[in-house]
């Protein structure tokens, strides 16, 4: 089988070959300077071992147990005890045959053992394995940290995708309306989307959409959804025939177990109102006119978008004068569970939506938000949005 390193990548790795005993010293470099490796260097005992560690911060190190002052074992302790080198291989020569003796080689943190006397061909192989391991790290280091960076600028490009600050505000002032917001991805991508759009003078959309499953398909998802909502001019003041254009589109994108559910309404500030329309979403708490006994779900049923193409949607309409709120959330909120298993559901939600509420809507999201991440087992297992719209008493 091919290697998956290539001597070339190797060859000129730093190798410290630490020996109290000249002869050996000289036999190893001589051995591994024949089998091709050129970047060797030389210590005469442990304490110049530890001293050339700093110099040269090497790749491999190949060292004798038994040496005047710190011996084999003293160093490779000192060694494992420091950050910097705490995965550097270290190669143990010992003549030790004794399974005791032999094992506290490796409780002190050598990777592997050289027997005495020296097998020129089982040292090259030795060293070869080591530094074959050290480059597979490094690379796979290197991904790590690439994939993290692309995730991250992946997450900045995700976010933009949100309604902006300048959005919101102008919403706010347009409308005389409360928005608060929360958008948090249960990993470095989400599923979720919510966005919102301006009408008319009188009129505002916007929408809530959670795909199922969580990470880069998912966001996946919410760019393609994005897309088709920026470039397919969607007939915002009609709910239902937004779900059935975003429908109609995912069923053509989406793999067959992947679907969304999504809740999309339009607040009219001069006939009073919220039309909205569902596929499925949580249950939606709103308070219409200020009592808060009266503070209840309302049907959000509806097919998931992405599975039927056919599926024809509906639009409820319900009361939405002053002094009103509407409460909106991706499930993340209801099923994500605490310390002891226990989750929120529905019921849990709208009793603590009830309790804030008498503090003032105003403080419904940030109080709820903060006993959910105080009280939830962090990292949560999915998505989490949360907007609040609060349509506050005439001045």
């Amino acid at each position: 089988m091919e290697e998956s390193v290539r001597f070339s990548e190797i060859s000129d790795c730093k190798i410290l070959i630490v020996d109290d005993v000249a002869v050996l010293r000289t036999l190893i470099q001589t051995c591994l300077m024949k089998a091709g490796f050129n970047n060797l260097h030389l210590a005469e005992d442990g304490d110049e071992a530890l001293q050339k560690l700093d110099e040269l911060s090497p790749d491999l190190l190949i060292m004798d147990i038994v040496m005047p002052g710190l011996d084999g074992f003293e160093v490779c302790r000192r060694i494992r005890s420091s950050k910097k080198y705490a995965n550097l291989p270290i190669l143990i020569q010992t003549g030790m045959e004794a399974t005791q003796e032999r094992a506290q080689v490796f409780e002190v943190g050598a990777n592997d053992l050289i027997p005495k006397p020296l097998n020129v061909y089982e040292l090259v192989a030795r060293v070869k394995l080591q530094l074959h391991n050290l480059v597979l790290q490094r690379r796979d280091k290197a991904y790590q940290a690439r994939m993290i960076e692309e995730l991250a600028s992946a997450r900045v490009i995700q976010e933009s995708l949100l309604p902006t600050t300048e959005t919101i505000n102008q919403i706010q002032k347009n409308f005389n309306i409360s928005i608060q917001s929360h958008w948090q991805a249960s990993s470095e991508l989400g599923g979720d989307l919510w966005g919102m759009q301006q009408i008319d003078e009188n009129r505002f959309g916007f929408f809530i959409i959670d795909f199922s499953g969580h990470g880069v398909v998912s966001a996946l998802n919410t760019f393609r959804l994005h897309t088709l909502i920026n470039e397919n001019h969607l007939n915002w003041e009609d709910p239902k025939s937004c779900l059935e254009a975003v429908n109609a589109h995912l069923t053509k994108v989406l793999a067959v177990e992947q679907f969304a559910t999504l809740f999309w309404a339009v607040i009219d500030e001069n006939e009073n109102t919220l039309t909205y329309a569902s596929a499925a979403a949580p249950p939606v708490a709103i308070c219409c006119g200020g009592d808060v006994p009266g503070i209840d779900f309302i049907d959000t049923a509806g097919l998931p978008v992405g599975i039927m193409s056919t599926y024809e949607y509906s639009n409820k309409v319900i009361d939405f004068p002053p002094n009103s709120f509407v409460f909106v959330y991706s499930d993340a909120l209801i099923e994500a569970p605490d310390a002891e298993g226990k989750m929120w559901e529905e019921e849990g939600l709208l009793q603590r939506i009830k309790k804030y509420a008498v503090e003032g809507f105003e403080n419904i999201q940030p109080r709820l938000l903060d006993e959910f991440l105080k009280t939830a087992v962090h990292p949560i297992p999915d998505d989490l949005t949360i907007i609040n719209f609060i349509r506050p008493n005439e001045p």
